[in-house]
């Protein structure tokens, strides 16, 4: 019961108060890049938008994402990564409801990034959260799960520009107590384009 609760805080405190001081440090990461630029050549940050289908408890759909990645370069053909930000999807269509029904994933992946000429492989894995919306008969419901993420991108760089495809799985790592979604998978398969902000 001891080990129980003590994981049920560790949860609690990772999907309230982390994703809070998530956003915070991207955005503190932005403002400072310039800075860090300036003193070494092996810093990289970079815009991740992406679209594509969504795989939600085995019915499927579309659905975008936008992330931030920041790169630390560890040689002339890898990368060490951190990457957040946010997936999104509606699921009026996958369960062919006319509720009110959307879904939400927010990762914090690390992962390392290997160059073949001018490809790119990078495979990430991490800790988020899988949440969401719906209206049933008039009540709103906001489930929230944390959940194990782990994703594979394999990419193009086309001079700045990046373009390539990605998958991204994640899985409830919590237990009956978080309510409806505590089983839930989900899968983002997107191509998504590299935008650098600071190269």
């Amino acid at each position: 019961m001891m080990q129980a609760s003590l994981l049920n805080w560790a949860v609690s405190c990772f999907k309230i108060n982390c994703m809070k001081k998530l956003w915070m440090g991207l955005l503190l990461l932005c403002i400072c890049s310039e800075t860090i630029t300036a003193q070494s050549k092996k810093f990289r940050l970079t815009l991740l938008p992406e679209a594509g289908l969504v795989s939600f408890d085995g019915k499927s759909g579309s659905g975008w994402g936008l992330y931030a990645k920041a790169s630390f370069v560890t040689g002339s053909t890898g990368a060490l990564t951190l990457t957040s930000g946010m997936g999104r999807a509606s699921l009026k269509k996958l369960i062919g409801s006319s509720e009110d029904y959307a879904i939400r994933s927010i990762p914090v992946l690390i992962g390392y990034e290997h160059a073949m000429g001018n490809f790119r492989i990078e495979p990430q894995l991490g800790l988020g959260e899988l949440g969401g919306k719906y209206t049933l008969s008039g009540v709103v419901a906001r489930p929230s799960v944390a959940s194990l993420f782990s994703a594979l991108t394999l990419r193009y760089q086309w001079k700045p520009i990046s373009v390539g495809l990605r998958a991204q799985y994640q899985k409830s790592i919590e237990g009956k107590e978080a309510g409806i979604w505590y089983r839930s998978r989900m899968g983002f398969y997107t191509i998504q384009v590299g935008i650098p902000l600071v190269k």
